[in-house]
């Protein structure tokens, strides 16, 4: 008797859990097809409009999450109408030996630069920069070929984006002006040591020389081959990116200007960063 009894009970509780079950697996039904059909019939389910809100809630979480990084940043470029690409310079396995750049190229030499940084004496940052040297291709790629220190102009604008294929492993130091004019503008330059890691730096220029305080580490990262970088200015607002690493994100800079955009080297402990160029291209806005 205590046998069929415990059946009885056993059977009894395996369909309440069935049903109850049931009740569970037609609402999450319910909830992702928006249908208000009750479980039985003449039977409401008080709790059918709460689920329908929380699955609005967690439809819309999950339509954001889904948006890609590119997206947003299409987004946020929306209103910014640049130009076509204009290529700078592109690799080329035809040349060989070591050649300077020809006198008709989109790029010129600055072969009297000179600039100042705000650790002047500092032998490793920033420091009093005399260019001696100059670029030139070498099988083929851009790169310093001569002297300890050695900048290039590649271009005069002030909203722009500039895109670079480059590898900048090794030791030495290395800089990116923009905005410069009669001696003032802005430039970020990173210096790669052999025991204190790859810190990069901005800092403002006035008369050729580092505005004092103005020089400020914006993060750490060591090239590991050939990788993008990318400078993008739009209405005073910076945001610089090398490989995955994004080094400014929209910073602005109040005082920038329409300007040259100067890249070089520069002579440290470890002598001038032998950078090597596989591409360059800039774009204007419209």
């Amino acid at each position: 008797m205590l046998r069929k009894s415990g059946r009885i009970l056993f059977v009894a509780t395996v369909a309440r859990r069935w049903k109850v079950g049931l009740r569970f697996v037609h609402t999450l039904a319910s909830v992702a097809t928006f249908d208000l059909i009750p479980v039985y019939p003449g039977e409401e389910l008080p709790t059918m409009k709460l689920f329908r809100r929380y699955a609005f809630i967690f439809l819309g979480l999950l339509l954001i999450s889904s948006v890609s990084p590119d997206a947003v940043e299409a987004i946020k470029q929306k209103d910014v109408k640049f130009g076509k690409w204009q290529y700078l310079f592109r690799v080329s396995s035809k040349v060989v030996g070591t050649k300077p750049l020809p006198q008709k190229s989109s790029i010129q030499s600055l072969k009297d630069f000179t600039i100042t940084g705000v650790f002047e004496k500092d032998i490793n940052r920033l420091n009093r920069v005399i260019c001696d040297g100059e670029w030139g291709t070498s099988q083929g790629v851009l790169t310093q070929i001569s002297g300890r220190a050695a900048a290039i102009k590649l271009g005069h604008e002030k909203d722009f984006e500039l895109e670079a294929g480059i590898d900048a492993r090794g030791t030495g130091g290395w800089f990116l002006i923009f905005g410069y004019d009669e001696g003032h503008g802005y430039g970020i330059y990173n210096v790669t040591l052999k025991t204190s890691g790859s810190p990069w730096f901005l800092t403002e220029f006035r008369d050729q020389k580092g505005v004092t305080g103005s020089d400020r580490e914006i993060g750490r990262y060591e090239s590991r081959g050939k990788e993008s970088l990318k400078l993008r200015v739009i209405e005073n607002k910076v945001s610089i990116t090398i490989g995955n690493r994004q080094l400014l994100e929209d910073v602005e800079l109040t005082s920038l200007h329409e300007g040259d955009i100067i890249l070089g080297t520069y002579d440290t402990q470890y002598g001038p960063k032998p950078v090597k160029i596989y591409g360059l291209r800039l774009r204007t806005t419209k």
